[in-house]
């Protein structure tokens, strides 16, 4: 499947189907880590469970596989519980940089889960590590307007600066929570003028939400780059700073050293959690039973974007 940027057509974001999802994932696959094919064909089990024999560490995605929107998905305490009586190891790794991980544990924390705050890293994460060499001595603005500030010394701000626009060198979209076309308008008037960055901290196109799908930074990043030419810059899934950054933690938090290949990412979304783990050497389980490939069309996609997981499993148990 092949998508160039000046032939995609982009929905309005509240008109947003699966294909074109896909449709905005696949022009963005030169900016993305190359498909790396499993060693074996991809094996199909009913539940997630069923893999555990073969991992010594999982590491989730938060959107399709603990939850969707703010439901809890069954079977995850159940999953947890199993994976801790069998030594195996649970991180969290979210593109979800609006709030960052504090935010992603609290959830997690008052649902009940057994999982500490040091098992959640985010992409936004990565953004923030990168920062000091990409926006040195530029101002940065986060992105939008219900993100939480970075807390950084260069930064400006929604609340702070009413011509944030003008001002900044840096934009670290990091949420698309009350963003709309007439702030878009704005960003990519800035961004026309020449000599600023976007800095994309969730590179998430859509969710899906009741049967409708959600338009995520990454959305709003691709309509940039089609009206202003720009190149973002991306941290999270299916970036390698992301996994370097999870599997580092991994490490940290269980005080011993990992097989890449007994490590398994698992996750809803073909070009973010699948790509991305194949690519850092990582077994891939893609999960159907509640994220995007809820409704189905998940064989029919790995054939037509050449994205191949290492498992395929409907459910969590």
């Amino acid at each position: 499947m092949t998508v160039s940027l000046a032939g995609l057509c982009i929905p309005a974001p509240d008109a947003i189907a699966l294909d074109d999802v896909i449709a905005m994932y696949e022009m963005l696959r030169p900016h993305m880590p190359p498909a790396v094919p499993p060693p074996v064909p991809t094996r199909q089990v009913d539940r997630l469970v069923d893999i555990l024999p073969h991992v010594d560490a999982l590491i989730l995605d938060g959107f399709g596989v603990i939850n969707v929107g703010a439901s809890v998905i069954d079977g995850i305490h159940d999953l947890l519980q199993t994976a801790a009586a069998r030594d195996i190891a649970v991180m969290v790794l979210t593109n979800g940089a609006g709030q960052g991980a504090e935010a992603s544990w609290a959830k997690y924390r008052d649902w009940g889960l057994p999982i500490m705050r040091q098992q959640v890293v985010s992409s936004r994460d990565a953004l923030e590590a990168a920062l000091p060499a990409v926006a040195a001595g530029r101002m940065v603005a986060p992105l939008g307007p219900a993100a939480r500030p970075l807390g950084i010394g260069s930064e400006v701000t929604f609340a702070a600066d009413p011509e944030l626009f003008e001002h900044a060198r840096c934009f670290a979209f990091l949420g698309s929570a009350d963003w709309n076309d007439r702030l878009q308008t704005a960003l990519e008037g800035a961004l026309a003028r020449g000599g600023c960055d976007l800095l994309v901290g969730n590179p998430d196109i859509s969710a899906p939400l009741g049967g409708a799908f959600s338009a995520e930074p990454g959305y709003w990043a691709v309509r940039a780059m089609q009206a202003t030419g720009i190149v973002p810059r991306w941290y999270g899934k299916p970036h390698a700073a992301a996994f370097d950054l999870v599997l580092g933690r991994l490490e940290q938090v269980y005080g011993r050293p990992f097989d890449r290949g007994r490590v398994a990412m698992v996750g809803d979304s073909l070009h973010t959690d699948i790509l991305g783990a194949r690519a850092a050497g990582l077994q891939a389980v893609l999960l159907t039973g509640y994220g995007l490939f809820c409704d189905g069309g998940a064989h029919d996609m790995i054939e037509a974007c050449g994205i191949t997981p290492d498992w395929i499993a409907a459910t969590l148990q």
